[in-house]
């Protein structure tokens, strides 16, 4: 956690994590009727700030280890996942299904260290899909659909706010992040260009400081338009007679 939680609204805060820090990420704490945390992988600090919180309800963003490292830490809290990503949750071996290691004939667990940071996979207890709303009291949440990072990929607009968090749509310079084999980019093309209609007046990712107020809709297509820039590059490495996956990554 960079500094003390970062307070949005009485209700609301934002604990901070140093950017794109693997495997931690922003996260939301709603203390209302009900103590609720968007996503729970904050930093050794913010989690000894968290302990003193009775958490009810864990709202996972997606299914991945740097969005719900420390889960298993409020096992009074329910979980609450998209239905799409409700089954790679809790087993590491569907876990490991989803990273696309029978198209490189190896264990691509390592890459995401599952098994060095000791994580502890946790079966969700609730689904949740688009247009959910979550009532925590005076704070009311819309579950916002976003696949694309994975099928089951979301973020959440605050309406009293005008605030959207939109988690792994993170605006990082690399630009999107295909969060597993299946991932559709039409489907994140789709939800990036939602995020800009929505015209938020705030903006808060998973992995980028903020939270962010301007020039939000620029930012958002700059980093939508990666894709189309990275397909360009695939189509020009083809036209100069590359057409292994091998042949492709090497080029570019």
């Amino acid at each position: 956690m960079k500094s003390e939680p970062k307070k949005l609204s009485r209700h609301v805060s934002l604990l901070e994590v140093p950017e794109y820090t693997f495997p931690y990420c922003n996260t939301i704490l709603i203390e209302d009727d009900a103590c609720c945390l968007i996503d729970t992988a904050v930093t050794d600090d913010a989690f000894q700030y968290l302990r003193g919180k009775h958490i009810d309800l864990i709202v996972s963003t997606h299914y991945h280890v740097d969005h719900n490292l420390h889960n298993n830490h409020f096992p009074q809290a329910k979980i609450m996942v998209h239905e799409a990503d409700f089954p790679y949750l809790g087993s590491r071996e569907r876990f490991i299904s989803t990273l696309g290691s029978q198209y490189v004939g190896e264990d691509l667990s390592r890459y995401l260290k599952v098994d060095q940071l000791g994580y502890e996979f946790r079966e969700p207890d609730e689904t949740m899909s688009d247009g959910t709303i979550i009532d925590l009291g005076h704070t009311r949440l819309e579950v916002l659909h976003l696949p694309g990072h994975t099928a089951g990929h979301c973020g959440f607009l605050f309406p009293d706010l005008g605030l959207v968090f939109s988690s792994d749509i993170d605006l990082d310079r690399f630009g999107p992040w295909y969060g597993n084999a299946a991932c559709n980019l039409n489907d994140f093309i789709d939800s990036v260009d939602r995020v800009i209609n929505l015209k938020p007046e705030m903006l808060i990712t998973s992995h980028a400081s903020g939270p962010i107020t301007t020039n939000i809709q620029g930012r958002l297509t700059r980093y939508r338009d990666e894709i189309y820039r990275r397909e360009q590059e695939v189509i020009n490495a083809i036209y100069r007679g590359k057409h292994t996956l091998w042949e492709i990554v090497d080029e570019n």
